[in-house]
């Protein structure tokens, strides 16, 4: 049951030198030893008194399930559950031929011709899905005016439309109702700041 090395036996009385007198030591050791004995002793008992119960009510049959409990596989019993004849696995295993070919699949019919584009007016067909034509060489070009000039000073991260909607909404910006006004100290007094909201 304790089952101690030489160098932990010579730890323990080295540590017993320590704490317990040496006139002492020997009780101390017979006390141990004792104690020891005892429960070695009752261990014993308690292991014949279970193997008496056991064959008394015949509990060999519940000592086999506690057994095979023990060793249950749950990974092999869920496998032997759902694939018994292991042909889901043969199926998926690599290097085996594919029992089914090309010649078992059903014919699939091509698809059907895709129809003409309907003929439309270029304005209601979007920008990119209308034809481009080659202007003619003879033909001036005049320059067309930047379509970005009013938005030059935005950020260049911000699309066009979006630059120009903002600035567009400038004039309606007014801080959120949530936030206090603005203070500030003027000649001793707080003074709030107007913000532009509801005549402040």
């Amino acid at each position: 049951m304790f089952d101690f090395s030489f160098s932990e036996i010579a730890l323990f009385v080295m540590v017993a030198m320590v704490f317990i007198r040496p006139k002492d030591l020997p009780v101390a050791i017979r006390t141990l030893s004792n104690g020891l004995k005892a429960m070695r002793r009752m261990a014993a008992e308690f292991q014949s008194h279970v193997d008496e119960m056991v064959r008394e009510a015949d509990l060999s049959e519940a000592r086999d399930q506690f057994r095979d409990l023990k060793n249950f596989n749950l990974r092999d019993r869920v496998t032997k559950a759902i694939d018994g004849d292991n042909s889901i696995r043969r199926s998926l295993e690599l290097g085996t031929p594919a029992k089914a070919s090309a010649a078992d699949l059903p014919k699939v019919p091509p698809a059907p011709p895709l129809p003409p584009p309907p003929l439309t007016d270029l304005e209601t067909v979007p920008y990119n899905a209308r034809p481009q034509f080659e202007p003619a060489a003879d033909i001036p070009v005049e320059p067309e005016p930047e379509p970005n000039d009013d938005v030059v000073d935005a950020p260049s991260i911000l699309p066009p439309s979006t630059a120009r909607r903002l600035l567009h909404e400038r004039s309606r910006w007014r801080a959120p109702d949530i936030l206090p006004p603005v203070r500030a100290i003027h000649a001793g007094r707080r003074v709030t700041i107007a913000s532009g909201k509801d005549g402040e």
